[in-house]
């Protein structure tokens, strides 16, 4: 039987922040448990990055490493764990996307953040930050989104079977299934197919940072699999966009050329999607998928650095 922890040593590593990393906080807001980590001087403006579903916020431990790589952050970094996600409670029922923007309200008066953010979503998280610019114009100095706003508009013809597999799921107290795993390497190997772009140490960077030991030596999920029911409503792009409308500070979009998510919507509905926005910014990284913040964290650090001094050049 090989040694693994032998194993393991010689598994290649990919830079993270190890304070970062080891800055997981725990607070109970509206009663119930919500992770966060929090990382450099609280005198800093505030940067807080939102991770994406079935993430959590160690996600963003490869892009904080290359945000320092040439010099300390002079920012105060929050990272919050979504209900559901990482070391964050679960939610009994069901998950309404509105909940998520009201945690990360919740979270920032909890911490005593009266700062106008700069607020770095990923996907879901990029979408939560869009929305929450637009109806807290006043406590966002700044948006970046990495490879979001690219959910398809619902359909109105949709609605009727929608709503009853809704009501289905709750008449038979159906529960999603907990996935389980063998091992680390099995879901690595899964995160491959999924995730093409990652070259194998990110991959069981990611792995380890996704799942959870169970006691029968197999491993699960740090997500709530209840993420993956099929809710009654669907995503409204026009409201959306009247969100988007009411955003006043700079905005950055970067999007991954080679994205699965290029698929979801067509360019000209991205292109009127960024329009939305009076101050922004567009760039694509044209050889990174769907995680390019892991894919290539210097590229988007390089991105999210210029953006923040340039905010900071204005403040």
């Amino acid at each position: 039987m090989p040694n693994t922890d032998a194993v393991a040593s010689r598994r290649p590593v990919p830079a993270v922040h190890d304070g970062f990393l080891a800055s997981l906080e725990r607070r109970v807001i509206d009663d119930r448990v919500q992770a966060f980590r929090r990382f450099g001087p609280r005198g800093g403006r505030p940067l807080v990055l939102l991770h994406g579903l079935m993430d959590n916020s160690a996600g963003f431990a490869p892009l904080l490493a290359a945000l320092e790589a040439d010099a300390p952050l002079e920012h105060d970094v929050i990272a919050p764990d979504w209900r559901g996600h990482g070391d964050s409670d679960a939610t009994p029922g069901a998950y309404w996307f509105p909940n998520y923007l009201a945690d990360l309200e919740a979270l920032l008066d909890t911490l005593g953040v009266t700062e106008p953010a700069v607020l770095v979503g990923h996907s879901m998280g990029g979408q939560v930050a869009s929305l929450y610019a637009g109806a807290r114009p006043d406590r966002v100095a700044g948006l970046v989104t990495l490879d979001s706003l690219n959910v398809p508009d619902s359909d109105a013809a949709d609605a009727p079977a929608r709503y009853r597999d809704w009501l289905d799921t709750l008449a038979h107290g159906a529960a999603a299934a907990e996935r389980v795993y063998d091992s680390i390497d099995a879901f690595a190997g899964r995160l491959a197919r999924r995730y093409p772009e990652l070259d194998a140490a990110t991959r069981y960077y990611l792995a380890e940072s996704w799942l959870r030991p169970i006691a029968d030596g197999r491993w699960q999920l740090r997500a709530d699999p209840a993420h993956r029911r099929r809710m009654p409503y669907g995503f409204r792009a026009d409201e959306a966009a009247a969100l988007w409308r009411e955003v006043r500070c700079p905005v950055l979009c970067i999007d991954g050329g080679r994205s699965p998510a290029t698929s979801f919507v067509s360019a000209e509905t991205l292109a009127a999607r960024r329009a939305c926005f009076a101050r922004i910014g567009h760039r694509t990284l044209a050889g990174c998928g769907h995680m390019l913040h892991l894919q290539d964290a210097p590229a988007v650090a390089a991105e999210l650095r210029s953006f923040v001094r340039r905010l900071d050049a204005d403040r």
